[in-house]
């Protein structure tokens, strides 16, 4: 008898021993909270693929750790359980290493992107205040300013598409930007060369009757009073809002480029003192009336009327609805020279004349 209970209690004591593998719940809690905090995280959206492998693993572990509570005591073994955990934890370390370094570099990459845009776009508030104000191209720059701002609060949130995505409209905007202001340039070469024969006869005909004649540059901001084909005065002024075009129909902002002459002396005006101007001249009405036969302007607008030489400017700005504006002390000096028949040329930049 005492024989049998030896060869018997190892038996025992061996079951005994196998049942007393325990679960193992803490790691098991560890790792879920673990799992968590990687979805919470950065991983989510940067290491999409590595959390789903970690999710995969821990969710193995659970089917393990429930298949193994299912047996029998004496039958049950943690070591796959632990093993999967294990693993499962490994990855979700690997999900979070290759969030943060994806992270920084994508955040490197978008601030690069956004101060490359934001340099940009100073470049070209440069080159348009060295411009006489493009209307369109005004708007244009300031809806790109305003993209680049939601992009550089974007990124401050660390909305990344977002903040890429706006970048890239401000920079179609820019683009806009360039091609009206590519399309202006070619225009304005056009403009200037028919403002050198407007000068040069303008100037002829000063120095031939002895007369005065009064010549504005748009680009300098500049009214010049020439006698006798000599230049004798120089005053600043203030155009329309819309300076740098041709003007093309009422209430556009643009200041008129040809030659005009004075057609009525005002004393007292709104403005304190005016020179009236016969605009629209023969080539405005044509230019008018081919723009509306193309299409390039509304049928239904009109050519404009009263543009003036007239006083209340000084302001430093392009304020007026096409007139040009002189400080009221100027516009007192210019008084005395000009008469009605004055001859009045206007011209986007003056070339080559002292």
């Amino acid at each position: 008898m005492l024989r049998r209970l030896f060869l018997v209690a190892p038996i025992v004591l061996a079951f005994v021993w196998l049942g007393c593998d325990t679960p193992p719940l803490v790691d098991m809690v560890n790792a879920e909270s673990a799992l968590s905090n990687a979805r919470s995280g950065h991983a989510k959206k940067y290491a999409k693929d590595e959390l789903e492998s970690a999710e995969v693993a821990l969710q193995k572990a659970r089917e393990e750790m429930a298949f193994q509570q299912g047996r029998l005591s004496v039958m049950r073994s943690y070591d796959s359980t632990d093993t999967l955990i294990a693993y499962a934890r490994t990855l979700m370390q690997a999900a979070d290493d290759s969030a943060n370094q994806r992270r920084d570099i994508a955040l490197a990459n978008a601030e690069h992107e956004l101060q490359v845009l934001t340099e940009d776009l100073n470049n070209w508030r440069e080159s348009l205040d060295s411009k006489l104000t493009l209307y369109r191209a005004e708007k244009l720059w300031t809806m790109a300013q305003m993209s680049q701002a939601t992009a550089m609060s974007l990124l401050r949130q660390e909305d990344l598409e977002g903040a890429v995505e706006t970048g890239q409209e401000c920079r179609e905007q820019l683009a806009a930007l360039r091609m009206a202001i590519n399309n202006h340039d070619a225009d304005e070469l056009d403009r200037i060369r028919a403002s050198k024969g407007w000068v040069s006869n303008t100037l002829a005909d000063s120095r031939r009757n002895g007369s005065v004649a009064i010549i504005v540059d748009k680009e300098e901001h500049r009214l010049h009073i020439f006698d006798g084909g000599k230049k004798l005065k120089t005053y600043k002024v203030d155009l329309g809002f819309n300076a740098a075009y041709q003007k093309m129909f009422a209430g556009d902002g643009a200041t008129p480029e040809g030659t005009y002459r004075v057609t009525e002396i005002k004393h007292s005006s709104r403005y304190y003192k005016a020179l009236l101007l016969n605009y629209p001249n023969d080539d405005d009405k044509k230019r008018f009336a081919a723009n509306k036969r193309n299409g390039r302007i509304s049928k239904r607008a009109g050519i404009g009327k009263l543009i003036e030489i007239h006083g209340h400017g000084g302001q430093n700005k392009n304020w007026t609805d096409g007139c040009v504006a002189l400080a009221d002390n100027d516009m007192l000096e210019l008084m005395k020279y000009a008469r009605v028949g004055t001859p009045v040329t206007i011209v986007r930049k003056l070339e080559g004349v002292q």
